[in-house]
């Protein structure tokens, strides 16, 4: 790879590139977008005009096959990561793939061995592990300053109606519902924070508010490994409701949230505000970022392959404990 910026070349052109835009052009100094490719051409020429990039495609493997092209961002329905990240690996490009690795842990296996052989970073996009609060929240628990944790709550309420025929409708191509879509963030901090999960417990519910296909609201319980208890309770049939999501841990000296800015309380006393280093509340820059860093450093990125498969294996454990209506042990060997 060349010591000058990072070239990129962007698969996919929908609703989340826009986010990714946006870090790209925050990081400019490290990273050039040179070509973007939807099968909607209109969507790659309106990234390409953004990001200044020299080519807009049709096909992702017009892009593969570009020898200036360091690295993609994979940005396609769940059900297409597979075929696309094998081929970008086996083309000698770092990959930053859209979350979750995989609709099935067998996916996720060959996109990380393709990446291993190939000599490739593969990283997942699991931003919210790179937002500012998340960070500081996560800096503050392995300090020490809430104690142990023995509770951990997490909640994500939001309305999501897509028309029809939209591919997040589809069971088949999202992997499920609002779990296998929003979910499936929350599930990964629950594991950045708690630690490894022991068993799931997991209610669905489907409300037919939007056309969505698989469940559009959730409640699950966590055990995790080291003693702590946990619960997440999502939406995406929240009518007229705010878009929230929340954070807060309980531990034996104290308690830290993100209910309204970041705020920890310890021993009992009053609730402080913390400031934050930065502004990037999603984390879609810090993201980037980190995956610039990776690919010049060879470091091994936070939202590896191999943690992403953990999260995935968790996520599915949760669709297994809703459909048996009892606990599941989750196993992470």
């Amino acid at each position: 790879m060349r010591s000058d910026r990072i070239r990129m070349g962007l698969i996919g052109c929908g609703g989340i590139s826009r986010a990714h835009r946006d870090g790209y052009l925050a990081l400019s100094d490290q990273v050039q977008v040179a070509a973007t490719c939807d099968t909607q051409l209109e969507l790659a020429e309106e990234r390409r005009i953004e990001l200044e990039a020299d080519r807009a495609y049709r096909d992702y493997r017009d892009i593969l096959d570009r020898k200036d092209i360091d690295a993609v961002d994979i940005m396609l329905p769940h059900d297409l990561h597979k075929e696309v990240t094998i081929a970008a690996a086996q083309a000698g490009k770092h990959i930053l793939c859209e979350k979750p690795i995989a609709s099935d842990e067998t996916s996720a296996r060959e996109m990380i061995e393709a990446a291993n052989n190939a000599g490739v970073l593969l990283m997942i996009a699991y931003c919210e592990r790179y937002g500012n609060a998340h960070q500081e929240m996560k800096r503050l628990v392995e300090s020490g300053a809430v104690g142990d944790p023995f509770l951990l709550r997490i909640d994500h309420s939001q309305w999501v109606h897509m028309p029809a025929g939209h591919w997040i409708n589809d069971p088949s191509k999202l992997g499920g519902g609002v779990v296998a879509g929003s979910g499936t963030h929350r599930l990964d901090l629950l594991r950045w924070f708690g630690g490894e999960v022991r068993r799931v417990a997991a209610r669905f519910l489907h409300t037919g508010l939007t056309p969505l296909g698989g469940e559009d609201t959730a409640v699950i319980s966590v055990e995790f490994a080291g003693g702590a208890i946990g619960e997440m309770v999502c939406t995406w049939s929240a009518q007229r409701a705010p878009w929230y999501e929340t954070l807060m841990v309980h531990g034996s000296r104290g308690v830290v949230h993100n209910l309204d800015g970041v705020k920890i309380s310890r021993n009992g006393g009053d609730f402080e505000g913390v400031s934050l280093s930065h502004d990037d509340p999603y984390g879609f820059r810090e993201e980037i970022r980190h995956f610039l860093s990776c690919v010049r450093s060879g470091e091994t990125p936070l939202t590896n392959g191999n943690e992403a498969l953990k999260t995935l294996r968790l996520v599915n454990k949760v669709y297994e404990a809703a459909n048996s209506e009892c606990w599941i042990e989750v196993t992470n060997e």
